[in-house]
């Protein structure tokens, strides 16, 4: 028997737990913790960069299974947005300059994108308010091509003028271990 060698995207990198779980280096019970962590320090970075004074406001509903991280920052471009959602490449405004960062790899918000997703596994929810407008991103997966597939995004108004606000819609939230675990005395 000749054996063929199979070529598969790495797309599909996007669209499942273990891979997610390689990428951040975090099992699925501390997502919540890494996408906080993530769009704080993207949020930090921003405002760095154009010498504005951070100011970094969370909120999360264990009820509506909703995170949001929002920023004082020159917020999100447009077109950061949409190489956000190109799955087939990094982006990073980092790593090509030596300097201290949080992060350079380029991927951060993506795989945050992707979470949602993987933790759902038919669909995920990411909401990005900047320059008074709202993007409303939904995943899923295409099951022939293994490939993330991005719904066309839905625009609508914002009262996001200034910074950019994130909100992700995570399921991990809405089940009773998570519950228990986020409310244990090490979290708060």
């Amino acid at each position: 028997m000749q054996r063929l060698a199979f070529r598969t995207s790495r797309l599909s990198d996007f669209c499942g737990v273990d891979e997610l779980t390689k990428q951040c280096g975090h099992a699925p019970e501390e997502w919540p913790l890494v996408i906080l962590k993530e769009l704080v320090d993207n949020g930090l970075d921003s405002c760095e960069e154009t010498d504005v004074a951070p100011e970094i406001k969370i909120a999360v509903s264990t009820e509506c299974c909703e995170i949001t991280v929002s920023d004082s920052g020159p917020g999100l471009p447009t077109e950061t947005i949409t190489d956000v959602l190109d799955f087939s490449v990094r982006v990073s405004s980092r790593e090509a300059y030596v300097s201290p960062s949080r992060g350079q790899q380029g991927n951060a918000l993506k795989t945050l994108v992707s979470m949602t997703f993987a933790l759902d596994g038919s669909e995920g929810r990411t909401l990005i308010e900047s320059h008074g407008q709202a993007r409303e991103i939904i995943f899923r997966m295409d099951p022939i091509r293994r490939a993330p597939r991005i719904a066309p995004l839905l625009l609508t108004p914002s009262d996001v003028k200034t910074g950019t606000r994130i909100t992700l819609y995570c399921a991990i939230y809405c089940s009773p271990r998570s519950r228990a675990f986020y409310k244990s005395p090490a979290i708060t």
